[in-house]
């Protein structure tokens, strides 16, 4: 396997692609990266795509890292390309620091959901039903609905969720009902994603746990697919901390594979270095 570092070069021709390629949305990086493994039929390849601060690229544009069987042919010139052998040797009991971009999804009756949405709406629902309201109705009719209507017990409750998490601090603040319900729905939708990271350490060959460093969130953003029906979107979000390998050959083949969906619009890719 090689793991690369790859820009864009400073050619006209290099400026044509990347243009072309931000025309097509999320689908186009891969498209653009494809142009690097033009011999292989079906993907063979992983990448993450960030935007340069100044230091290894002009500022805002793109930097990917990629992992791929092959090596990349930057033959087309249009790319700088750095490139090197990847084949970690790994054991049980090492510990490394971790970052991935990750598409989480649940499977609710038949369809998939974002699961940081998902657990917001289903915990909206719930405290609808414990307002006696009505528990149907979108995310934002929801939680107008309880803005208006819930009582001083009800927003006591919102406090104990946001108590048991990482904005806990923010309570030390005479938080109105808005600011209170806001950082109760990202308590709860942060940790259905602890969670749902949670469950697939194990099939990946590792632990992650709070007096380990825990893990840290960041970024989570909606994309909208273009070419796909009309409001067809996917989200991604950033996780990092510390692991703890447990079984080194079921973590070499998340990082070969990739970890969850959406791997074609630059998740997946489980990046680890040694701390």
């Amino acid at each position: 396997m090689y793991l690369s570092r790859i820009r864009l070069g400073d050619s006209q021709a290099a400026r044509s692609e990347l243009v072309n390629a931000m025309s097509k949305g999320v689908y186009g990086h891969h498209q653009l990266l494809w142009r690097l493994f033009s011999q292989e039929q079906q993907r063979g390849f992983l990448f993450r795509h960030e935007q340069s601060d100044g230091r290894l690229a002009p500022s805002g544009e793109p930097v990917f890292y990629v992992l791929s069987r092959e090596k990349p042919d930057n033959s087309s010139q249009l790319f700088d390309v750095e490139s090197r052998s990847f084949s970690p040797q790994l054991k049980a009991g090492d510990k490394l620091a971790f970052q991935i971009r990750v598409n989480p999804t649940v499977c609710r009756q038949g369809k998939r959901h974002d699961v940081l949405m998902d657990a917001q709406q289903q915990w909206l629902r719930e405290e609808a039903k414990q307002c006696s309201l009505t528990a149907a109705g979108s995310k934002k009719q929801l939680k107008h609905q309880l803005l208006d209507l819930a009582s001083d017990e009800a927003i006591a409750r919102w406090k104990t969720v946001v108590d048991s998490g990482q904005y806990r601090d923010a309570l030390a603040s005479r938080l109105g009902r808005g600011a209170t319900i806001d950082l109760a729905l990202k308590t709860v939708s942060e940790q259905a994603l602890l969670d749902w990271w949670q469950t697939r350490s194990p099939q990946m060959g590792i632990r992650c746990l709070e007096q380990e460093g825990g893990v840290q969130i960041d970024g989570y953003l909606q994309h909208a697919i273009k070419g796909k029906n009309t409001g067809a979107v996917f989200s991604s979000v950033n996780l990092s901390g510390t692991l703890t390998v447990k079984e080194p050959e079921r973590l070499l083949v998340s990082l070969y594979q990739g970890v969850g969906r959406a791997k074609a619009f630059g998740c997946g890719l489980l990046m680890i270095r040694r701390t």
